[in-house]
């Protein structure tokens, strides 16, 4: 299958890479990685990247682009094949369709061809390997997205999502000449203003009579931060991981952007995805995430949960 993707990369001269909208730093290392890598091997083609931007982007700016191009292009969709995380993205008019994924879903989209490892670690763990076995190099600027991606999905090699073929995914990135150090540090260095956030988040979350953690973060605790939704959704969610007694904990806060409730849902050895399909959603077995429109449906997902490690506790 890789090698006849390569072949549709040498035969269209327009080719758009796409992935999940409120992208992570697998979404966003995956995307750019492909992207300086393709820009590095085919100087000539035209390769766009869109999307949506938020915190987390320091790899690049985003192209607009009509339908018309996107009719005329090999299109990559990385990091879902949900047609609910493509919000303004016109895949139906794609040339030819291509799927890289890592997820437990099943697509609910029409493709052409699609890429599945839901053993892999992330999505730019497979880039990478569909890089090499195309023989396509990867330098030091496609380098870096992708081991951020690596790094962000296995939450600096923590995860039991972590393989042997991680950890050489990632050594191979390093041998560009990768500052390790200067990386971390863009990730993971704060502002005062961040720690004094989670210090609130972590006094205030809540527990259920099984010990699955729960916080419900309102447009007001948005406003009185002056703090996007992605931010406290996936950047907080795991202020509450780590603790021995909460096996299973989730995250519901206010998106400004649609007025809906983005909900990320985490465990440490439960399986929590099928209530996340449950409500629509989807992602790994034990971290996973949904979108809900009311807050009475973030209380029928705690009550879910609840049950779920009620049940495993027999």
């Amino acid at each position: 299958m890789e090698h006849k993707i390569f072949q549709l990369i040498i035969d269209n001269n327009s080719i758009v890479i796409a992935r999940h909208k409120s992208p992570d730093l697998d979404a966003y290392g995956s995307q750019f990685g492909l992207y300086y890598a393709l820009k590095q091997q085919f100087p000539h083609k035209l390769i766009y990247v869109i999307g949506d931007s938020n915190s987390l982007n320091q790899f690049g700016e985003f192209d607009e682009i009509d339908e018309n191009i996107l009719s005329n292009s090999l299109v990559f969709i990385l990091d879902t094949v949900a047609s609910q995380m493509l919000k303004g993205v016109f895949y139906q008019k794609a040339k030819t369709l291509v799927l890289i994924d890592h997820h437990q879903n099943d697509p609910d989209i029409k493709y052409d061809y699609y890429i599945r490892d839901t053993s892999a670690s992330s999505t730019a763990e497979m880039v990478v390997k569909f890089l090499q076995i195309n023989n396509i190099p990867i330098n030091k600027e496609a380098a870096k997205p992708l081991f951020m991606g690596i790094v962000g999905d296995t939450g600096r090699f923590m995860h039991n999502n972590v393989k042997p073929s991680t950890f050489r995914a990632a050594a191979d990135l390093l041998e560009t000449g990768l500052d390790i150090q200067a990386i971390y540090n863009s990730m993971y260095v704060e502002s005062l203003k961040m720690k004094k956030i989670k210090a609130d988040f972590s006094n205030s979350f809540l527990i259920t009579k099984n010990k699955v953690a729960y916080r419900k973060n309102d447009k007001n605790f948005l406003e009185q931060y002056n703090i996007d939704s992605n931010t406290i959704s996936r950047g907080l969610v795991n202020q509450m991981a780590g603790i021995d007694e909460i096996p299973v904990w989730v995250n519901f806060t206010f998106d400004t952007a649609t007025n809906n409730i983005l909900c990320e849902f985490r465990s440490r050895e439960l399986p929590v995805l099928e209530v996340a399909k449950k409500y629509g959603g989807g992602g790994h077995l034990m971290a996973c995430g949904c979108s809900v429109s009311t807050w009475e449906e973030t209380d029928e997902i705690i009550n879910d949960l609840d049950k779920l490690v009620e049940e495993q506790n027999g």
